[in-house]
């Protein structure tokens, strides 16, 4: 945050040091600094820095040899603004002024900028899925993974048996179990 410090009975009584000018982009404190006896200070903000600024007590006292900041809030604008702080003391014996401007926000760098380049898509679409991809996804959806599961151990179990014993039947059958699997595959993906 920044601070306009205020230099208060440094070269006497109720004597005010403040700088010509400040510039701020953000809400910043005027830091009253007192260098001797208790002080009561005003801070007045001209009615053109009003507009964008804000302090919520403009009446503030300072221990003796003590220091006390006073916040300055700062509304969002587009274009800067320069008007005047006024400080006072002694009851408006010594016063002192100070040209605050007020520049618009510098960019957040948290702040994520927005253009067409974001509605394009950055990556290929994705590629068609293969057949056996398209029947693996439809027997996972449907459940028929355990009727292709039991159809290949028969389909299997069909083959070795008909390999040990070299009949003609046997062969028959395991082809119709086959086709079986076949027909139970195709109404699982169906459905």
């Amino acid at each position: 945050m920044s601070q306009l410090t205020v230099s208060l009975n440094e070269d006497g009584l109720h004597s005010i040091a403040a700088p010509t000018s400040f510039e701020t982009s953000e809400p910043f404190d005027v830091v009253l600094d007192n260098d001797g006896e208790a002080v009561h200070v005003h801070l007045n903000l001209d009615e053109t820095l009003s507009t964008v600024a804000d302090i919520r007590a403009t009446n503030h006292y300072v221990e003796p040899n003590g220091s006390r900041p006073v916040g300055v809030g700062i509304n969002p604008r587009t274009t800067a603004v320069t008007g005047r702080l006024k400080i006072a003391t002694g009851y408006g014996s010594e016063v002192a002024y100070t040209t605050v401007t007020i520049q618009p926000p510098e960019e957040d760098p948290k702040r994520v900028t927005v253009d067409e380049s974001l509605a394009k898509p950055q990556r290929d679409p994705p590629a068609e899925p293969t057949t056996a991809e398209q029947i693996g996804a439809a027997l996972a959806d449907s459940g028929a993974g355990l009727v292709v599961a039991f159809g290949l151990i028969a389909v299997l179990l069909a083959v070795v048996i008909a390999a040990t014993l070299e009949s003609g039947v046997v062969i028959a059958g395991a082809g119709v179990v086959l086709l079986g699997v076949v027909v139970a595959v195709g109404l699982a993906v169906r459905a």
